[in-house]
């Protein structure tokens, strides 16, 4: 993939040719009046080390400086992530108004699902990014069943892009069968990926910004809340996770 195949993904005409829609899949826009622009939030789940972290990598690699902030990330650990990592893209205008995506990798750690689950709950679309690896496919099940619990939790359905990555991985699940296992709707959106080199990297993001486009198209407007305004607010609205976490 090139900076044209992201800049295509956030391209307005490419936005608007949209994979199948996903069933009663609504969600509310949210403004934010201080900039002057929409913003969707992208957020990308999975199990540790499955690629969510390299796949905002890949994007950053992939993305002119000219059209994303710098990505940021409060807190690793031995490569895990332990908060979040974050970067926000530029879109195209949507009626005279600027258009933004911000995109947001979540701890896949079981211990860290406290901080995880508001994540989930505020997000405009999910990323789902399995690791296929044979030795860590259970892991994965068992991650997208905690996320599908999440989703159901919701008052709003939420679209979901699964990537499945690490395909290059000898032996690795196939995308049909991990389907399978995995129980997903017909029409939920499948990508084969190896994030490391970059593989389904742009594909996953250009199906992710099609889905939040096209279900926040038509919807109320709500104001950004205030602790998605940059990374530094989002930073300290997940500490406050920590007074009590579940």
């Amino acid at each position: 993939p090139t900076c044209g195949a992201i800049a295509r993904a956030v391209d307005e005409a490419a936005l608007f040719r949209s994979p199948r829609p996903q069933a009663s899949v609504t969600a509310m826009a949210s403004y934010d009046p201080i900039r002057g622009c929409y913003v969707v939030r992208v957020v990308y789940d999975g199990p540790g080390y499955a690629g969510k972290t390299t796949n905002l990598e890949r994007v950053c690699d992939l993305v002119p400086v000219s059209r994303r902030s710098e990505m940021y990330t409060p807190a690793s650990l031995k490569g895990r992530t332990m908060f979040f990592d974050w970067l926000e893209i530029d879109g195209p205008t949507q009626g005279g108004q600027s258009l933004k995506f911000q995109l947001i990798t979540v701890p896949g750690q079981i211990e860290r699902n406290y901080r995880r689950k508001p994540l989930i709950e505020m997000a405009d679309v999910v990323v789902f990014v399995c690791d296929s690896s044979p030795a860590n496919v259970p892991d994965t099940i068992r991650t997208f069943a905690r996320l599908r619990t999440s989703m159901k939790a919701r008052e709003t359905p939420v679209p979901l892009v699964v990537q499945v990555n690490k395909q290059d991985v000898r032996g690795a699940l196939r995308p049909a069968k991990l389907k399978r296992k995995l129980g997903l709707e017909a029409d939920v959106t499948l990508v084969p990926a190896s994030a490391v080199t970059g593989q389904g990297v742009a594909e996953t993001l250009r199906s992710a910004v099609r889905l939040g486009v096209r279900a926040m198209a038509g919807s109320a407007i709500e104001a950004l809340p205030a602790a998605f305004a940059n990374a530094d607010a989002l930073f300290d609205h997940v500490l406050t996770f920590e007074d009590e976490p579940k």
